[in-house]
């Protein structure tokens, strides 16, 4: 049997070229399974940001309350095995060996070729199977219609979010977007909608109308409203929340925290949960790399802005969180990505931009952003992302803020040096109450 080095290098070599957009080879492959997913109350989650914050949120919840719920997300920061958990729980290296060995054993004799998220969707559906999951969370990958996550028919589907990204595949503006995430919406399932623009809603209300599937949104059918920094209040469908606390910083993470009540109402009768679940749930929730703050003195943020609705996000929570303190960026990002669009507002808001590159063949050549930058300030190049952050980290002042952006890779990439100089703050101020 092959090392777990030896099936991730298989398993990442089926990546690469045009994104191949289809369903048919999904339900093939699961049919050689007995089609694990059928056997799974899913929670269905598509947008083009929040959706895996809303999605931890629920799985947080979810713990608390007593159950064994399953989560599968992507991307990963560090490991591979971050895309599958099982309560607080990531799939272990063994089980992706033997399960990948039987999904290649089994599309080989039936001549059937999976794309890489197609293979590592099909290992988590027999995952989540076999372990007797309770409920899972299921993030889309890629839209919607034809995302390979897209054969399920989940008790509750929701859409965080609808912007500009992934145009090549999705569509030119957000209209055709919204029709492809639009896909997850099933007959007669009740959907959630988030906080998207007035043209969207009406469209995705039509579709869910078209479906008789319910839909509830954000500001008409379930609200929230800002008490303070911490604290924020929930109006729901049936239930009212009061004085929330929630372990992720930023505005925008209130609306996600909204999305996921939503979906806990709408779900309820099935998996009960109590408020006690849902203040410790989302008291307790961690998702690495949305507007983390790994240490401070100096604070060193780490966000997964990639696009430009995430970017705006991630601006205005800056501007309240800086409090006249120097923000200084380490910034790269994907060449197919709208990366003027990310550049411009985040010049305006940062003292200084040291500009890198990740080690894959989609990174942006940094020299290339360095050349769009229109703003007069201080910016540099260093290739290399870890070097970059550590030349960052040792010319900060102790009242600096860090902030590292543009793309999930490059957060990946200097994590697990961040880890480790956090580590050892902890160790000598002493540990927090352990988060989902």
């Amino acid at each position: 049997m092959d090392t777990y080095s030896d099936t991730l290098q298989k398993i990442y070599s089926l990546r690469g070229g045009m994104i191949d957009l289809r369903l048919d080879r999904m339900h093939h492959a699961l049919a050689l399974f007995n089609n694990p997913q059928n056997t799974l109350p899913a929670i269905h989650i598509a947008g083009t940001n929040g959706k895996g914050s809303t999605a931890a949120m629920l799985h947080c919840v979810l713990e608390r309350a007593g159950y064994s719920p399953a989560l599968y997300t992507s991307p990963h920061l560090v490991s591979f095995t971050e895309r599958i958990r099982i309560g607080g729980d990531q799939i272990t290296e063994k089980d992706v060996v033997a399960i990948a060995q039987e999904i290649w054993q089994e599309t080989t004799a039936a001549d059937l070729s999976l794309t890489f998220f197609e293979f590592i969707t099909v290992m988590a559906f027999i995952y989540f199977a076999r372990q007797h999951s309770e409920v899972a969370v299921i993030e889309v990958g890629l839209g919607g219609r034809l995302d390979a996550t897209n054969v399920i028919t989940p008790l509750v589907s929701a859409i965080t979010t609808i912007a500009k990204d992934h145009e090549a595949y999705l569509g030119p503006d957000e209209l055709s977007i919204a029709g492809e995430k639009a896909g997850i919406i099933k007959p007669q399932v009740p959907v959630v909608i988030g906080k998207v623009s007035e043209e969207v809603a009406g469209l995705l209300k039509k579709i869910a109308q078209e479906r008789q599937a319910p839909g509830y949104s954000l500001g008409l059918d379930f609200s929230f409203s800002l008490k303070d920094d911490r604290l924020f209040d929930y109006r729901g469908i049936k239930r009212n929340y009061f004085d929330l606390e929630l372990g992720l910083l930023g505005r925008h993470q209130r609306s996600n925290a909204a999305i996921a009540l939503a979906v806990l109402e709408l779900i309820g009768d099935r998996f009960p949960v109590s408020e006690g679940a849902v203040r410790e749930g989302l008291r307790r929730v961690r998702w690495p790399g949305r507007f983390e703050v790994l240490f401070e003195h100096p604070t060193v943020i780490l966000d997964g802005a990639h696009n430009p609705e995430g970017v705006k996000a991630l601006v205005d929570e800056l501007n309240v969180f800086r409090q006249c303190r120097r923000l200084k960026l380490l910034f790269a990002t994907m060449a197919d990505k709208e990366w003027e669009l990310m550049l411009r507002p985040l010049a305006k808001s940062v003292d200084e931009i040291v500009f890198t590159r990740v080690g894959m063949e989609r990174s942006a050549d940094p020299r290339n952003l360095e050349g769009k930058l229109s703003e007069p300030i201080p910016h540099r190049v260093i290739t290399d992302s870890q070097q970059a952050l550590r030349a960052l980290i040792d010319d900060a002042e102790d009242d600096d803020v860090i902030i590292v952006a543009g793309s999930l890779y490059l957060l990946g990439e200097v994590r697990p040096m961040l880890e480790q100089i956090a580590k050892a703050k902890a160790a000598r101020n002493g540990s927090a109450n352990a988060p989902c």
